[in-house]
């Protein structure tokens, strides 16, 4: 004999039958996306044929959603008692260019209106610095270009280099632990430098999150970020103090080369010169005069 359920049986029944399910990565396109009491996210997920309703806490979104976006969506069914079925969500990607950069776009509009991309904020690096860090992967291009061209422009500075990923999944969450470390672990530090190569749109988001963004803006050092990628500019290089085309770029904005520095130590010294000579030459014009008035 087949028992019979309440409808409360039987949603729990299906919730635990559920909560076996090892969850799912979903693509689909965004509809009804509201924010209930600032912290509840929900919005329909979709597709031609089908629709689902998804639900997430706002602190699980680190990318900017709207109406429209293709995004791929990582979570759990559940069934509840008050809100039915649902897709409850722990994690969001943004699916194909179009929505990242239109994610770009919400990102930096409103970063712009919070004013982290002001030039009032932006420091210039010392003159001649003496202790830098480097932060970027080890493995990266980046690395060596950045030191090669460092070191035929000028020698002595001390390079404190600090390993991070600069793409996937982990590389924000490393990135702003290397800047804190730079920040707060250094010392007599003149600048940090941020390099990465070039790559996919996809590739650099690492430098277009919103956390890794707000660690560049609050960095205690002057900070110069470079991407090896001349058609898009991150978020993160906006929010720099300086922003570099390459990583190469970045060493040349950092110090410059013998040649300059040699350039103008004769420059000054012509200007020395003269002002030397000019000197003398109104000394002594002012002696004769006192001798004459004497005589």
């Amino acid at each position: 004999m087949v028992k019979v359920l309440s409808v409360t049986e039987f949603v729990r029944l299906i919730d635990d039958t559920l909560a076996e399910y090892q969850g799912a990565l979903v693509e689909g396109e965004v509809g009804e996306f509201s924010i209930s009491q600032s912290k509840w996210i929900r919005f329909n997920l979709k597709d031609k044929e089908s629709s689902v309703h998804c639900f997430m806490p706002k602190w699980y979104l680190k990318v900017e959603i709207e109406d429209g976006m293709v995004i791929r969506a990582t979570g759990k069914p559940t069934l509840t008692q008050k809100y039915g079925f649902s897709f409850n969500i722990t994690s969001v990607q943004l699916a194909g260019e179009g929505a990242l950069r239109r994610a770009f776009e919400l990102l930096k509009n409103r970063l712009i209106q919070e004013g982290i991309f002001d030039p009032a904020r932006k420091r210039t690096p010392p003159r001649f610095p003496q202790h830098v860090a480097l932060v970027t992967s080890r493995e990266a291009a980046a690395y060596g270009d950045f030191l090669k061209v460092l070191a035929a422009r000028l020698g002595g500075l001390t390079i404190s280099f600090i390993h991070t990923q600069v793409q996937g999944k982990e590389a924000p969450r490393q990135i702003i632990a290397a800047l804190e470390q730079a920040n707060t672990e250094l010392k007599h530090l003149d600048a940090i430098v941020l390099v990465r190569g070039g790559g996919s749109l996809e590739d650099l988001q690492s430098f277009n999150d919103e956390a890794v963004v707000r660690a560049v803006s609050a960095s205690r050092a002057p900070i110069i970020v470079g991407v090896g990628h001349e058609r898009d500019t991150t978020l993160a290089e906006m929010a720099a103090d300086r922003r570099a085309s390459t990583p190469s770029n970045a060493a040349e904005l950092l110090v410059r080369s013998r040649e300059e520095i040699a350039g103008e130590v004769a420059s000054l010294r012509l200007q020395l010169k003269h002002r030397i000579t000019l000197a003398v030459t109104e000394k002594r014009a002012t002696v004769k005069r006192t001798i004459d008035i004497l005589r």
